[in-house]
């Protein structure tokens, strides 16, 4: 593995990380903000509404990132076998048309050696 290859990974993963975290903050942002709504409640209340609602938001976010990597995953599947069939297909009918550039240089010679004998 190359040092930009090495690079471009480690950015990759911090950029990761720091998305998630933003994303817990906001969760716990939100959190915060349900639970402010809620009179009456004790601080100890408090804190456990916004940690269930945090949690809450925290595993739907997960679940949409695993839903969208599922699809990304099908999508390349799909791509993939598209992209197998056209360089068959594509792979045949250059074999066609070399063989029909072979056969009419070959008609060509042996009607060029015939016409000078």
């Amino acid at each position: 593995m190359d040092a930009r290859h090495e690079a471009n990974l480690g950015l990759r993963q911090i950029e990761g990380y720091l998305y998630r975290e933003a994303h817990v903050r906001e969760a716990h942002r939100k959190a915060r903000d349900f639970a402010s709504e809620l009179p009456g409640l004790t601080t100890d209340q408090r804190l456990d509404v916004e940690e269930a609602y945090a949690r809450v938001q925290v595993e739907n976010a997960r679940q949409v990132t695993r839903h969208i990597a599922e699809r990304i995953q099908q999508i390349e599947a799909q791509y993939e076998a598209r992209h197998r069939r056209l360089t068959r297909s594509m792979a045949a009918a250059m074999a066609v048309v070399t063989m029909g550039m072979v056969a009419l240089c070959i008609a060509v010679i042996l009607g060029t050696a015939a016409g000078a004998a």
